[in-house]
């Protein structure tokens, strides 16, 4: 699940969005900008995923959780881009999410009403059968 959307993140770029998301020709490229959203959102979720159940639904994340994925697609558009560098507030601002993500990732800051993650991070499956009737010494043959 996207925490933006790609209408969003043309608002929110204005008249730059022509720029970052033109190809050659000067045809826009909506994919990319939807694909921007959805790496973003990615990213989040890998960030916050041990402490959260991704995506996270609350109502109450959500306006944040838009703000940081625009934030973060804003950058990815930048570097797709082709432009010599990426502008110093962008970077900025991205590198903020990225410590306010980490910050709800250690539990120092709350996403409100977000769910906890269920706190199984896997483990080992163990099985218990007969002894087994193949085995690399005795397939010599086979």
């Amino acid at each position: 699940m996207a925490y933006a959307t790609a209408n969003e993140l043309i608002q929110r770029l204005g008249s730059l969005y022509c720029d970052l998301y033109a190809d050659s020709d000067g045809r826009l490229q909506l994919l990319e900008a939807a694909a921007d959203i959805a790496a973003a959102s990615a990213e989040i979720d890998g960030r916050i995923g041990k402490r959260y159940e991704i995506p996270v639904s609350a109502t109450a994340s959500g306006e944040l959780l838009k703000h940081w994925a625009l934030t973060l697609a804003e950058e990815l558009a930048w570097s797709r881009s082709g432009k010599s560098e990426t502008p110093e507030n962008v970077r900025l601002r991205a590198a903020e999410v990225r410590r306010m993500l980490d910050l709800a990732a250690e539990g120092t800051m709350v996403l409100p009403g977000a769910a906890a993650a269920s706190g199984t991070d896997g483990g080992a499956l163990l099985i218990e059968g007969e002894e087994p009737v193949f085995r690399r010494g005795s397939m010599e043959r086979f």
